[in-house]
């Protein structure tokens, strides 16, 4: 598949000098001493109706870059979409609504670009858990005209808990709260995330993890989304991981199935 990046029209457009702002005033944007740099490619394929009765599927190409200390980390997720449908539909960062005004069954282009900022308030240890604050910011860059976003920001805040249960084994859990922006037609509730897993490391190559999330539709009345998912990331080298994931359904509202493969390349840090 060939990517090309589209630049956003209209209100998208004015995004991008905000984005510039988020990422150099946040403090996980700045130098950091020993802070470890990541860099992310991670292509995923889902497919599925998501509880409106037409076949969707959705190619998603996220470039990620992560800078990390240890006591924060710095987010910055740019993807790039193709959407393919026999109907339009609204693609919100893995919810799909339908009917959508406008739009193709066939659409590509910028999606939404996410800012992350976490920053450790507890570090754990052996026994002790980790314990995160979390603040999201996701920026309108998606032409909302191809149905690739809403065209509007929205904002998010959230906490996350790492607890070590001995030997290679963790329990995480992250609950987060979105505040929506509503475009012309729709009417937006607030939504909150919860996602549970674990994550086994094997060896000092690699790690396997499962986990469940659980999301609000952002349409009053709409089941929530649910879904599974088991992934396992092998480090090939010195400091490249091959990173790998598959995606079950659990809910109407959610894909059918999806997998996930890519790579990361980290440099600096401890």
């Amino acid at each position: 598949m060939r990517v090309r990046f589209a630049c956003p029209r209209g209100r998208a457009f004015t995004a991008l000098p905000l984005f510039a702002l988020v990422a150099a005033t946040l403090p996980g944007a700045s130098a950091m001493a020993g802070a470890r740099t990541d860099f992310r490619f991670l292509p995923a394929y889902f497919s599925g109706d998501y509880g409106t009765g037409i076949d969707t599927s959705i190619v998603y190409l996220p470039m990620i870059l992560v800078v990390s200390s240890e006591r924060q980390e710095f987010r910055v997720t740019v993807p790039y979409l193709s959407i393919r449908t026999r109907e339009p539909v609204l693609y919100l960062n893995g919810e799909v609504i339908a009917p959508a005004p406008g739009g193709s069954t066939a659409e590509s282009g910028l999606g939404d670009v996410l800012v992350q900022e976490e920053v450790f308030v507890l570090q754990g240890t052996a026994r002790r858990p980790w314990v995160s604050g979390i603040l999201r910011i996701k920026l309108p860059t998606a032409d909302d005209t191809k149905g690739l976003g809403s065209g509007e920001p929205d904002f998010g805040a959230g906490v996350a808990v790492t607890q070590p249960l001995g030997g290679a084994w963790n329990l995480i859990g992250t609950w987060m709260h979105t505040a929506r922006g509503d475009p012309a037609g729709f009417d937006f509730r607030d939504t909150s995330w919860l996602t549970a897993g674990v994550h086994r490391r094997l060896s000092d190559r690699s790690s396997w993890h499962a986990f469940f999330d659980r999301r609000q539709s952002v349409i009053e009345g709409n089941p929530d989304l649910a879904d599974f998912s088991l992934g396992y990331d092998r480090a090939l080298a010195r400091g490249v991981t091959f990173r790998s994931a598959v995606f079950v359904g659990l809910s109407d509202t959610a894909e059918d199935f999806g997998v996930s493969a890519g790579f990361s390349v980290a440099c600096g840090g401890r």
